[in-house]
C-alpha cells in the first residue's frame, strides 16, 4: 500500500504515461520546480505553466515516451523517492533511450513541489536513509 506522498509522485508518472496534463497538474503544487533528464535544455519547469510546457517539449522532441516504475519509498523526512526507467524514441531521428534513473520529490500541501535527479537509484535511496539501497 502506497503512502499518500509515495501515490502523488506515482500518479505524476502515470500523467506522464497517459499524455494527461491535467491529471499531472492536480498532483503538482503550482509552486513546483521540475527538473527532467530528458527535458529540453536542461532547464528547470516552474509552475504549472512549466508543466505544461513540460508536456509540450516531450511532444515536440520524443515520439515515445514512457516511465517504468519499479519503486516508490517514502523516507523518514517524507519526501518520496521514485526509481524508473525511462523509454524515449527520438522524433524524426527514431533513435531510443532507455535510462534507469530516480528523483527524489519533495511535497508541499501535498502535491509535488520540487525534486532531486539522480542518475543512480541507489544514490536517491541512500540520500533518504533507505537501508536496502
Amino acid at each position: 500500500m502506497s503512502t499518500p506522498a509515495e501515490q502523488a509522485a506515482l500518479e505524476f508518472a502515470d500523467a506522464i504515461n497517459g499524455g494527461d496534463r491535467r491529471a499531472a497538474l492536480e498532483v503538482c503544487h503550482p509552486e513546483i520546480e521540475f527538473d527532467s533528464m530528458l527535458g529540453i535544455g536542461g532547464r528547470t519547469y516552474l509552475g504549472h505553466d512549466g508543466i505544461r510546457e513540460y508536456f509540450d517539449d516531450i511532444e515536440s522532441a520524443w515520439d515515445r515516451w514512457k516511465v517504468e516504475v519499479e519503486r516508490t519509498v517514502e523516507g523518514p523526512d517524507g519526501r518520496v523517492a521514485i526509481v524508473m526507467t525511462m523509454h524515449a524514441r527520438g522524433q524524426g531521428s527514431g533513435l531510443t533511450l532507455a535510462e534507469r534513473t530516480a528523483h527524489i520529490w519533495t511535497l508541499k500541501e501535498g502535491r509535488l513541489v520540487g525534486n532531486q535527479l539522480y542518475r543512480y537509484p541507489e544514490d536517491a535511496l541512500r540520500e533518504l536513509g533507505i537501508k536496502d539501497a
